[in-house]
């Protein structure tokens, strides 16, 4: 009975011995596997990291950016103001001289017209003073 149970055991331990084999070659697969893995999780981590630098990077130029083009922007419209003001002031005083000239004109007319009216007065006067003498 030993001969037949010794070539049985053998074969058992032939097959225990080869999935001892199996299994420690899967081990070593895992192993590599998860060097990998843990290879690939870091790579992506810093992949992560380096784009989340990057766009902030980005954001923070483009919102530079846009801030210099908004200040840019309101030098330009304070610069209409000021010449826009500048060309009321220049308007207002023009105006304020045309009034002034034309006060004076007008009141030059009307001494004109006073005087002119004092002259044709005194000559009708003169005139009908002339009949009644």
């Amino acid at each position: 009975m030993s001969t037949t149970f010794n070539p049985e055991i053998a074969a058992l331990r032939e097959k225990v011995e080869e999935h001892a084999r199996e299994l420690a070659e899967m081990r070593g697969t895992v192993n590599q596997l998860n060097k990998i893995v843990s290879a690939s999780v870091r790579q992506s981590i810093w992949q992560l990291i380096a784009l989340l630098v990057s766009l902030c990077v980005t954001i923070a130029g483009g919102l530079a950016y846009q801030g210099s083009m908004i200040d840019k922007r309101f030098e330009q419209i304070e610069k209409r103001f000021e010449r826009s003001d500048n060309n009321f002031g220049d308007r207002f005083e023009q105006l304020e001289k045309r009034i002034e000239q034309s006060d004076r004109n007008m009141s030059s007319r009307f001494e004109d017209l006073e005087k002119t009216m004092t002259t044709r007065f005194e000559d009708l006067k003169q005139e009908v003073r002339a009949r009644y003498k």
